[in-house]
């Protein structure tokens, strides 16, 4: 049970997954008079989730300021997801890359949207390739 938000919002979901254990988010931006609640990226990455998983339930407030999470089986396999503009291709590459060894079968993500890397606080898909997949490689596939 967490009662600070959104902070951490992908962290919390995958550790909620991996570990099988359910979670709760209050307060999700509840202070924020004009947008309280989740935003349209956050919301697509639950998508995401929902996609790479069999069994997972979110059950979001009507205000969208409260999420439970109930994980499922991570499946992997081909997961295709269009992403919103609002934020780019990095932050869910960043957020379903500690998933990907994990799943019941190699999973090969199509993810379509903003790679530009223009973003301030995104990282490039080629960054991330040239950083974060040879760590993966070195610690899964050595």
């Amino acid at each position: 049970k967490f009662e600070d938000g959104a902070v951490q919002f992908r962290l919390r979901l995958v550790v909620s997954l991996l570990s099988h254990r359910p979670l709760l988010i209050r307060n999700i931006r509840s202070k924020d008079v004009e947008a309280p609640g989740l935003k349209d990226y956050e919301v697509s990455f639950l998508r995401l989730l929902d996609r790479m998983t069999n069994g997972s339930r979110f059950e979001i407030n009507s205000t969208g300021t409260q999420l439970k999470f109930h994980p499922g089986v991570l499946l992997g396999g081909d997961v295709s997801h269009e992403c919103p503009p609002s934020r780019g291709i990095g932050w869910f590459l960043e957020g379903i890359l500690p998933l990907g060894p994990f799943g019941k079968e190699p999973l090969l993500v199509n993810l379509t949207g903003w790679t530009d890397g223009t973003r301030e606080v995104d990282p490039s898909p080629d960054a991330l390739q040239s950083c974060v997949v040879p760590l993966l490689v070195h610690h899964f596939l050595a």
